[in-house]
């Protein structure tokens, strides 16, 4: 009987080891004294690819210096082709310096694989790209090989890493997306000021405009409870992103409202779309990393579960808002500010040098959002043939033209008559006084012009990069800084129908 009841066990055993991914992860192979590099990084996620056919690990892309990025696919069925379910995507680490949201995401590689969570993949397809910037992450840098900051080339996008990023994106057509990150509470600014942020988590939403005030206030109202509620009955704490301060010395606020980073390039398509702030280490690399990557990885899962609770609700905001979108003819906002408008924001902090927790109550907390000046949308733009940057940038996005130029309708000319500066959000833009000139479209040589339609997914994406007056707009660029020159007419044209 003793023997039966022993075997009985050894097999019970097996059974469940043979359920779970019993590999360390690189980061406790290395007693958490070090990060995980690329190549154990590689090597893990094809161990998981071996381990479940529930997951499908592919190359993406490379960086810069021929680091391969990966992104692992979990589903049930064949990846994408099942409409029906809610199509995620999270990305970690686009800045090298940033090491917790890689560590967090093979965390939470691991437990997906979980017997506990696979019920995830009955509603849902889901998308994980541990590292954007494996080039950066070895030499615990912010930028990639090229010098550039990853999270503010998504409206270039001349990387190849958020190329990748944006091509598998285009691809799948995802509904809801995270970018994972970490901010740095501990600057001297604050240390004088005798307090730091102390949030381990801090989930920021769309706050562009031009956005969906649907999708905006789902975000505030369903999501972000759930995801407090969730983080802080496992004794992490958490909070809404803000940048700026100190408090009552220099003004709070969420973030930015540029298109340029990975949050915002892919709200302003009508996406639910996240950004995940954890806190940094002291020494902005290994210290505290154990907490840190478990902090991500239970934020990142939290987001799951929501999506699979809210699964139906999610897909048809979504498909509704993107309908929507193809045949929004209303003003797009160019230029925007955060203001107060009232409202006090609690602030969690921990206090130097006594280390205690507290809170404060944020007098200048500018929550709200201005639309400084709106532009009417055209029918479409005609963009010179030989304008190879403007041409370029539209390649990049995978924006649709095309040369069949209408022979009926009316040109609207941007002359640029005066260039001041603005100061927006403590950045300074040029700020051009312009005056249209109206001509028909058969005054003009057609044929040097590509046409770029604006019933098109992307169309705020084009009006925010090709208006002068944006403050989003490529004309901020070094590069693209001779679109915008005083007394010469601008060279993209607006046009509108007859």
């Amino acid at each position: 009987m003793i023997k039966i009841m022993k075997i009985a066990f050894l097999y019970l055993l097996t059974l469940l080891v043979s359920n779970s991914f019993a590999q360390k992860l690189p980061l406790e192979e290395n007693n958490f004294q070090s990060v995980t590099s690329h190549k154990q990084l590689s090597e893990f996620v094809k161990e998981l690819d071996n381990f479940s056919d529930l997951l499908k690990t592919e190359e993406i892309g490379k960086s810069v210096e021929g680091r391969e990025i990966f992104v692992l696919k979990f589903s049930k069925d064949e990846f994408g082709e099942d409409d029906t379910k809610l199509r995620i995507l999270f990305f970690a680490q686009q800045h090298g310096n940033e090491q917790s949201g890689k560590e967090g995401a093979l965390i939470l590689a691991k437990r997906l694989l979980e017997k506990e969570n696979k019920f995830l993949f009955d509603k849902i397809d889901f998308a994980l790209i541990p590292q954007v910037n494996p080039d950066g992450s070895e030499v615990n840098k912010r930028r990639n090989a090229n010098n550039v900051d990853l999270n503010r080339n998504h409206l270039l996008l001349e990387e190849p890493e958020v190329q990748a990023v944006h091509n598998l994106f285009n691809k799948y057509n995802f509904e809801v997306t995270l970018d994972v990150h970490e901010y740095y509470p501990y600057s001297q600014d604050w240390k004088d000021f005798g307090f730091y942020k102390r949030a381990d988590e801090q989930l920021g939403m769309i706050t562009n405009p031009n956005v969906s005030e649907r999708i905006k206030s789902f975000q505030k109202e369903k999501v972000f409870p759930f995801i407090s509620d969730w983080l802080h009955s496992r004794k992490f704490s958490f909070n809404e992103y803000v940048v700026g301060g100190p408090p009552n010395i220099e003004r709070l606020r969420h973030s930015t409202v540029d298109i340029n980073d990975g949050r915002q390039s892919l709200g302003i398509l009508n996406t639910l779309s996240f950004i995940l702030e954890g806190k940094n280490g002291k020494d902005n690399f290994i210290e505290n990393i154990k907490h840190r990557a478990e902090g991500q990885a239970e934020a990142m899962l939290a987001l799951l579960n929501f999506c699979f609770k809210y699964a139906n609700d999610i897909k048809n905001l979504i498909a509704h808002e993107r309908k929507e979108l193809l045949n929004d003819n209303s003003p797009v906002a160019v230029q925007m500010d955060h203001f107060n408008d009232g409202n006090k924001f609690v602030l969690p902090v921990t206090s130097y040098p006594e280390e205690r927790d507290t809170v404060i109550q944020i007098e200048n907390y500018n929550r709200s959002i201005k639309k400084l000046l709106e532009v009417p949308q055209p029918d479409a733009y005609l963009v010179p043939k030989a304008c190879s940057l403007s041409v370029g940038f539209l390649n990049n996005h995978k924006i649709y033209y095309h040369d069949n130029t209408p022979q009926l309708g009316n040109l609207q000319i941007y002359n640029i008559e005066k260039i001041d500066t603005i100061e927006i959000e403590g950045e300074k833009f040029g700020n051009p006084t312009v005056s249209i000139i109206e001509k028909k479209i058969n005054e003009i040589d057609a044929e040097k012009y590509y046409v770029v339609p604006l019933n098109q997914p992307k169309r705020k994406v084009i009006v925010l990069a090709f208006e002068p007056q944006s403050m989003l707009g490529l004309r901020n660029y070094e590069k693209f800084k001779k679109l915008l020159q005083t007394g010469i007419n601008y060279p993209i044209f607006r046009f509108i129908k007859d």
